[in-house]
């Protein structure tokens, strides 16, 4: 006898099922968790741990909550790959494509924009985000995925529209710019099968960066929601409807005026 299965076990079911489709339309070429260790996240994705010899793997965001993410996967933007000069990670491309590269970055020391800002570009040709900041973007302590598609076809990588020749390896080169040094958090490529559109993307932003305040780690599962706290939005001050309104105090007026004859007239008649 099948037994029906009760709501909760149906959202799992359905969930389940998505993301077995959504990871059933990418071949999965690369992923690390840079400057830190193997982990899969929740959609599957395997991300090896670091063993780049280029630049300094620091685990400095491990005591952060990490906003627009799930805690289970918070590690792979707290830990980080930077380099006080330009610095890369090669990627073997086996064949011909549709590809997506999703780089992840979150920003965990700097409290300002303007403090970190640097260029990405791939194999020395392609610039993919020009002077970066991703304080800007998101605030501290905030995921934030850069997602670049790109096309390969025999000796040929395309980028934006832009072509240039290739020989199979992907060079994702991270460049020193105009403030402190470039970093990485986390690098995935995945080959397309379907629609690029339906790569698992991170929620919008709920505030603009100079309203963020990042909090360390509390007892709260959700800290990315539950921790953060926001200042107030500047702007006209909202009207009191009692500041300047001196009618309440016409009808206690009239109530005195009327009740102390009365009163006067009562204690005469005894």
């Amino acid at each position: 006898m099948i037994m029906p299965l009760s709501k909760p076990h149906v959202v799992v079911c359905i969930l389940v099922l998505w993301v077995v489709s959504v990871l059933a339309e990418y071949e999965v070429i690369f992923a690390v968790n840079c400057g830190g260790p193997k982990h899969t996240d929740r959609f599957g994705i395997q991300y090896q741990a670091d063993s780049n010899l280029e630049g300094i793997g620091s685990e400095y965001g491990r005591g952060l909550i990490i906003a627009r993410v799930h805690p289970e996967d918070a590690i792979l933007y707290q830990t980080e790959r930077y380099h006080v000069t330009n610095f890369a990670y090669d990627v073997h491309i086996p064949k011909d494509g549709d590809y997506i590269l999703i780089l992840k970055f979150s920003e965990v020391y700097f409290e300002n924009q303007g403090g970190k800002v640097f260029d990405v570009a791939l194999n020395g040709q392609h610039t993919v985000l020009k002077d970066f900041d991703i304080f800007a973007k998101v605030g501290k302590a905030a995921a934030l995925d850069e997602v670049v598609p790109f096309t390969v076809q025999g000796s040929h990588l395309t980028v934006g529209g832009e072509t240039s020749d290739f020989d199979g390896n992907l060079r994702v080169e991270f460049l020193k710019g105009a403030s402190d040094n470039p970093k990485i958090n986390a690098i995935v490529v995945v080959k397309a099968t379907k629609d690029l559109k339906e790569i698992p993307a991170l929620p919008p932003p709920q505030k603009s960066a100079e309203e963020e305040v990042p909090q360390k780690t509390g007892d709260s599962e959700w800290g990315d929601q539950a921790l953060h706290k926001f200042k107030r939005t500047s702007g006209p001050r909202a009207h009191d409807p009692y500041a300047a309104d001196d009618s309440w105090f016409m009808p206690i007026t009239v109530a005195v005026a009327i009740f102390l004859p009365i009163l006067f007239c009562l204690c005469r008649v005894r």
